[in-house]
């Protein structure tokens, strides 16, 4: 067991280490330029249609463009907007929250690109509802489009850097562990060579497809579930004394009773939970300003001009403060794991680029505003100086302005949070599940009369997981579920990078007409 969770440590600092940060930034910038820095030239428009218009019904869909962003934004603003961003002003110094905000401005434009795709593929379950996402973009774009070869170029260059760092780093190891990680960099290197063979396109686009799904489905039980209820339960602890088996089964039976009506439940939820849980915290965090409103100005100060120097850190070193802002904004926004594109697959749009508008706007929210709000409350408290991390940094400049009470605020965000992420990622899991499904089957036919017993079972399983989450230390699990979570991000870039003729088309079109 030992040498498992050895193995699973490493590869969790290859799936989330400099390669995949490189990756994950250069495939926003690339799309940044590709489509003319859309996310500023077209922000206005996205927030205007979101707001006036994202709640009518347009097109073939299961839920309004804003029923789908509010999904997104469930499963986004999570842990990571109170402890994520802690952790990182712990690690890396107040300026990492600038860099965090670099990331989601670079960051709106992959989640366009996601949302794009995922409704530009998608297709429809026996019961009538949508299914869509990196799983069908990965197989049906890689077989019906005529792809760019500068898009398989580029993909191809990042699969043979990461194989070459994956076996780099694999000489550390020893014995069995080392020729696994060997194969892994082989596997890798493989698959880059795949992506020049243009008539292979088809069958690497199923592989890749069915690797994401894999990981996608793993994910939902893990970063998605266990985890989540997990700190649910603590923080229930903590503010109200609740044992952790009563929040289990009450948090397991809220969440069948709104995951089992599907895509359609679970976006008129969050409908509603989404916007009231942001406007609780936005409430929570504009008190903490208030109260510190003289510290403000010399908080963003500091912000600022430690984001170029580093002085916060020990040693003055920038690029750790880089380094911990980055990879906790691509963890917070998870703009490029994509996730997001599975709910914007379900909305009711008539053009995939219009639903994509909406769709990157959920990196402005998670990050430019949520993150912020307690970033920021770190900084201007001071609380960042006492060398606490995580929940309890962000508890600790609450409670420097309500005392025990700005404690048991953070909680309420914790709670809010982590319910709102379950509910996300239970329709994520569903929906890949769903597809691995129908790839094993095989048979249209079959696999419409076993869908509804699909759909029973999983949920089923699901809260079952919830409770044990609930239950049990998951040191263990939180790094396995990282690592798929960080593994989803591998073939959905290689998708975005190979298609991205495919986004850029869709979107000149839609611009032309609706300028």
């Amino acid at each position: 067991m030992g040498a498992i969770m050895e193995f699973i440590n490493w590869l969790d600092g290859m799936v989330w280490g400099p390669p995949i940060m490189i990756l994950l930034l250069g495939t926003g910038l690339f799309l940044t330029i590709v489509l003319r820095g859309i996310q500023f030239r077209r922000l206005k428009w996205s927030i205007r249609y979101t707001l006036f218009e994202g709640r009518k019904k347009q097109g073939e869909g299961d839920i309004t463009p804003f029923q789908a962003l509010m999904a997104t934004i469930a499963g986004t603003v999570g842990i990571g907007n109170i402890a994520g961003v802690a952790t990182a002003i712990h690690l890396g110094g107040p300026g990492a929250l600038f860099w965090m905000w670099m990331t989601a401005l670079v960051g709106m434009a992959t989640r366009y690109s996601e949302g794009l795709l995922g409704v530009a593929f998608r297709s429809k379950l026996p019961d009538g509802t949508m299914i869509g996402g990196s799983f069908n973009a990965l197989e049906r774009g890689f077989a019906e489009v005529k792809v760019s070869k500068t898009g398989r170029t580029i993909a191809t260059i990042f699969m043979l850097i990461f194989a070459v760092f994956i076996g780099y780093e694999a000489t550390k190891l020893s014995g069995g562990l080392m020729i696994l990680a060997v194969i892994i960099a082989i596997l890798f290197a493989i698959l880059a060579l795949y992506l020049q063979k243009e008539s292979s396109l088809p069958t690497l686009g199923k592989v890749l497809a069915i690797l994401f799904a894999l990981f996608a489905a793993i994910s939902a039980f893990g970063i998605g579930n266990m985890t989540q209820s997990n700190s649910l339960a603590l923080g229930m602890e903590v503010a109200f004394n609740v044992p952790h088996w009563v929040t289990g089964i009450i948090f397991a039976i809220l969440t069948f009773i709104v995951t089992i009506g599907g895509i359609k439940r679970i976006g008129e939820f969050t409908e509603a939970l989404v916007p009231f849980m942001a406007i609780v915290y936005f409430i929570f965090a504009i008190g903490v300003w208030i109260k510190f409103a003289g510290q403000l100005p010399s908080a963003i100060s500091l912000i600022l001009k430690d984001a170029f120097t580093g002085s916060a850190v020990a040693g003055g070193a920038v690029g750790t403060t880089i380094r911990w802002g980055v990879a906790r904004g691509l963890f917070s926004n998870e703009a490029g794991l994509g996730t997001a594109s599975m709910a914007h697959a379900a909305a009711r749009t008539d053009n995939p680029s219009r639903q994509a508008h909406v769709a990157m706007l959920g990196p402005f929210i998670d990050t430019i505003i949520i993150c912020s709000l307690t970033g920021i409350s770190i900084v201007a408290t001071g609380a960042w100086q006492t060398g606490k991390t995580s929940t309890a940094l962000t508890q600790e400049a609450f409670a420097r302005a309500f005392g025990h009470i700005g404690e048991i605020m953070v909680v309420i965000g914790v709670i809010l949070f982590a319910y709102s992420t379950v509910l996300a990622w239970n329709f994520y899991g569903r929906q890949n599940i769903m597809y691995l499904a129908k790839w094993i089957e095989g048979d249209p036919e079959k696999f419409a009369r076993l869908y509804p017993r699909l759909h029973l079972i999983y949920n089923i399983l699901f809260v079952i997981f919830i409770y044990i989450g609930a239950t049990t230390v998951l040191e263990s699990v939180w790094t396995f579920s990282d690592m798929m979570n960080g593994l989803m991000a591998i073939p959905n870039l290689v998708g975005l990078l190979v298609l991205y003729s495919v986004i850029k088309k869709y979107t000149d079109e839609f611009i032309k007409e609706n300028p």
